[in-house]
């Protein structure tokens, strides 16, 4: 009977308590930027402890008690605003408030009238407020450090390293094939076949609003990912009007100082577009209707360039509708020129080559991106963005010395290798999103992305000559004959088609409390399908014919055609042969289909403690056929295409403590998969001048788990020391290995298992802020810096049917470098008049395995880089001119790849491949509107 009245004497006064009180919600807008919404604000109930931040859509709930109550609204860089309502028990009234920027924020700000979400300061404050461990990077600091691109940006980031002429990062020692990239929430797929994901240097700095790297798995995120999901935000306008323009120049010193700079005939022009297409010319093999020849042209006029445009507006429509519109084109440019060593070893040091080269390389690219916003009330638009990009890399490299599939001679040192290279890629994005709040309870957002990408290598020509020391040429040069491939041309294309689909609802049980509990459930769908096409037309040679290097095509012409090889010329055969099917490609078609679904809730227990629980379920296929030089599972019934067919369940748990409004403790566990990749499944040999690469079918995917401990503590609005630990557990990991062969061939195996350890550091502080209201001095400091442990256990395993002898039972993951450290200082002087920010950026990668080696050879090993880049910029606000110098690359590291051997009983490490890059110096000139 007591305890039945207790309770009864409980719900009455908790029901008292909750009629004193009542809610006020509403919208924070950015009165400067046209009333944009200005997320993770603050709303403070003056007098009291009671205080909420606004969402990512800028939309608050507050809870107070009955009666007369002062809000402040607060936000960094603006004006505090103070708004007198009367709160009524029980009830909602809806407060939206506009905020005014400070003169001071405008005066720090790099980039004049930047949106929100760009700012350091706004991207800070969302890890804050997030309950998954997130790190980003806005508009504002890629202006601040220099950083002209998406993949520059992310190798700021703690824990993220990139291999110099590779498209790939490594976030925590795990390579490409454990990352996913996303653009707005959406997947991307890669243009080349070489790489899972698509080279974020295709994403200039004009089109980012804002990237973030998610290192904990979550529920809503595709489950192939162990190592980061890479978000790039695309740039949207949010202003009535906005225009601006630049152009920039410079140039590499290797490249004005190399004085024989080459590109392939019929290959330059400054855009890069194709001018002889990307189809085979010749339509028989005794008609030789090549368009180009083998003498590549010099060039003298080695100074790089870029522009860009963009532009777009903001136009109210009445009540809480309005349509934005906004576009951007870019163009760049770039020579580049590399000379050092190319060589392949044997466990005592032998060489099966060893060259040096000289290769000159020019880059274009463009990009066009495009997006058209609607918003017809609060969380409800559509939008529709569109990206096109364009790149071409062109390359002519030159080797000499010992390569024995040439002249098996060791002292034949004046072999020559000559490789024209050219990549075309082309990518389109579409993109159509939206987003609808029904209730303050429940609310949906869907997307549908189509993407296409459109690749080719045409025409890659590779001479191979021998020098006759005692011949009948009279000391001179022969066209290499120990093989027909020595000398070829290339031809190979890709086709992908890449669909995808989400569908997300929200539903918040309790809107009106400060501590909301909300559900997530959703629905995914990818569609990937692949077709790459090759063919490779050989010269084939029955004896060494005399040939001067600087002349090629007096040898590589219609009339030794018509010779043929047994009369002094030569043949062209395809690795079809010489039947009537030789000029049929051979191909590899893939597939890949996704469907996945998920559920997942946040709960906070209390204003502290905050949990993230979700399930994630994926069913998986991917199958490949190919027909290529080494295998066909079309014609030969033996063979079993490359298939897997997997179910997968992902759990997942994020948790936020909050010590205190400063300082959080955040843990993550989650499990994972990681797919091996077409390329990598594909029975198909890439061959390049000193390495070459071969898919394995058999590969099985990999299981990952994961756990992450983070510690942040925010000193203020841009002030930050973080501190975190990880661990990882792979069950079947993919490495990359050298298999026994002639030609030291590198593959992919799985191993039993491997795990990863580590900590990670990331600090930003400002070491001071001087000046009165009209001028203002600051230096600050950023650091991020990480330590990894990796351990892989190297034992054959019998389920991906290759047999591999590895040199060591157990050894460091391919591509981990133990130790990264990213850091700037950053100094900045401002007036009313000027401004000018000057930013030193130093990165640091230490050494980490390249291949794992195998049958007695060590590991090839990639040598530690340091880079330190120095930027400058200088801003004329009444001209609303911005002007910058920059030099990069300061201490021209030699890039360098090593492997351990033992010559004549003594240990050496013996070069692989050696080169520098050179500095790259760079003017600029912006002006906005």
């Amino acid at each position: 009977m007591k305890l039945r009245f207790l309770l009864i004497a409980l719900f009455f006064v908790t029901l008292g308590f909750a009629q004193n009180k009542g809610t006020v919600t509403g919208t924070i807008t950015d009165k400067d930027m046209g009333n944009e919404t200005l997320p993770f604000a603050s709303v403070l109930v003056k007098g009291t402890k009671i205080a909420v931040n606004a969402d990512e859509n800028g939309n608050y709930s507050i809870t107070a008690n009955e009666g007369p109550q002062t809000l402040i609204f607060a936000f960094l860089g603006y004006h505090n605003a103070e708004v007198q309502v009367t709160v009524k028990a029980n009830q909602t009234i809806t407060v939206n408030k506009a905020l005014e920027s400070t003169s001071v924020q405008l005066q720090d700000v790099v980039i004049e009238k930047i949106v929100s979400r760009e700012k350091e300061s706004a991207l800070i404050a969302e890890q804050q407020n997030a309950i998954e461990m997130k790190q980003a990077i806005g508009a504002q600091e890629l202006s601040r450090k220099g950083i002209s691109d998406a993949a520059a940006a992310v190798v700021k980031t703690s824990g993220v390293s990139k291999s110099d002429d590779v498209n790939n990062v490594f976030v925590r020692g795990l390579g490409d094939r454990y990352n996913s990239t996303t653009l707005n929430g959406l997947p991307l797929p890669s243009e080349d076949p070489v790489y899972k994901n698509i080279s974020l240097e295709f994403f200039g700095s004009s089109i980012i609003k804002n990237i973030n790297i998610n290192k904990t798995f979550s529920a809503d995120i595709y489950g192939d990912n162990a190592g980061a999901n890479i978000d790039i935000s695309s740039k949207e306008v949010d202003k009535r009007s906005y225009l601006n323009a630049g152009i920039g120049t410079g140039y590499n010193t290797n490249a004005v100082g190399a004085g024989n700079f080459l590109v392939a005939d019929g290959a330059y022009n400054y855009f890069g577009f194709l001018e002889n297409g990307k189809d085979i010319p010749l339509t028989n093999l005794k008609s030789y209707d090549f368009k180009t020849s083998f003498n590549p042209v010099q060039k003298n006029n080695l100074i790089n360039s870029s522009f860009n445009i963009a532009g777009g507006g903001k136009f109210d429509l009445g009540g809480e509708k309005s349509l934005s519109v906004f576009a951007t084109v870019q163009s760049s440019s770039d020579f580049t020129y590399k000379h050092g060593q190319a060589r392949q070893v044997n466990p005592q040091g032998g060489a099966g080559m060893d060259m040096n080269f000289e290769k000159s390389e020019y880059k274009a690219t463009q990009s066009a991106l495009g997006n058209v916003k609607y918003k017809f009330g609060n969380q409800r638009s559509i939008s529709y963005n569109t990206l096109f990009i364009h790149d071409n890399n062109q390359s002519v490299g030159d080797y000499r010395g010992f390569a024995k599939n040439i002249n098996d001679n060791n002292d034949a040192n004046n072999s020559i290798i000559r490789r024209q290279q050219l990549n075309n890629n082309n990518l389109f994005v579409n993109q159509l999103l939206g987003e609808y709040r029904f209730t303050d309870k429940i609310k949906a957002n869907a997307g549908v992305t189509y993407n296409t990408i459109r690749s080719s290598q045409p025409d890659r020509r590779t001479n191979s000559y021998d020098y006759d020391y005692n011949g009948t040429n009279g000391n001179g040069y022969t066209v290499a004959s120990n093989s027909a491939g020595l000398n070829n041309r290339w031809y190979s294309t890709l086709e992908e088609n890449d669909v995808a689909g989400k569908i997300e609802g929200e539903y918040t049980f309790n809107p009106e409390s400060n501590l909301k509990k909300v559900l997530t459930a959703g629905f995914n769908m990818r569609s990937t399908d692949r077709t790459f096409d090759f063919t490779q037309i050989n010269y084939d040679f029955n004896n060494p014919v005399p040939v001067n290097p600087n002349n090629p095509d007096a040898v590589f012409n219609q009339e030794n055609l018509t010779l043929g090889k047994n009369n002094g010329g030569f043949d062209l055969v395809t690795t079809r042969g010489k039947n009537a099917n030789a000029l049929d490609p051979f191909y590899y078609l893939a597939d890949r289909q996704i469907y996945a679904g998920f559920a997942q809730m946040v709960y906070p227990f209390s204003e502290n403690l905050t949990v993230q629980a979700g399930v994630r379920y994926e069913k998986v296929s991917q199958k490949i056929d190919w027909d290529t030089n080494l295998s066909s599972s079309v014609n030969n019934l033996a063979i079993d295409p490359s298939t897997i067919d997997k179910d997968y369940f992902l759990p997942s748990l994020n948790l936020k403590y909050s010590l205190n409004e400063k300082n959080a403790i955040r843990f993550a566990a989650s499990q994972t998969y990681t797919m091996p990749q077409f390329k990598e499944t594909a029975a198909f040999l890439y061959e390049d001048v000193n390495i070459s690469e071969m898919g394995n079918p058999n590969l099985l995917p990999s299981t990952d788990y994961n756990v992450d401990l983070k510690y942040d503590w925010y000193m203020s609005d841009n002030e930050i020391i973080s501190i975190g630990g990880l661990y990882k557990y792979i069950k079947d990991p993919i490495s990359r290995m050298r298999i026994l062969s002639a030609a030291n061939d590198l593959s992919y195996v799985n191993t039993d298992k491997a795990f990863v350890a580590g900590a990670e550091l990331e600090v930003r502080k400002n070491i001071f802020r001087l000046g009165s209201d009209t001028r203002k001095k600051d230096l600050t400091f950023g650091l991020n810096a990480s330590y990894l442990y990796t351990e892989q256990v190297q034992n054959d395993v019998d389920t991906d049917k290759f047999t591999v002898q590895f040199t060591h039972d157990k050894g460091k993951m391919q591509g981990a470098s133990p130790l990264l450290i990213n850091t700037d200082l950053s100094y900045n002087v401002s007036d009313d008049k000027t401004a000018l920010l000057s930013t030193l950026v130093f990165s640091y990668f230490a050494d980490k395995v390249y291949s794992v080696g195998t049958n007695s050879n060590e590991n090839i090993i990639e040598k530690s880089v340091p880079t330190l880049d120095f930027i400058n910029k200088f801003d004329i606000k009444d001209k609303k001119l911005q002007l910058s110098l920059g030099v990069k690359n300061l201490l021209n590291p030699r890039y360098r790849l090593t492997q351990d051997t033992t010559i004549n009983g003594v240990p050496t490490e013996s070069i692989i491949s050696n080169y520098r890059k050179g500095m790259f110096v760079s003017f600029g000139l912006n002006w906005t509107l």
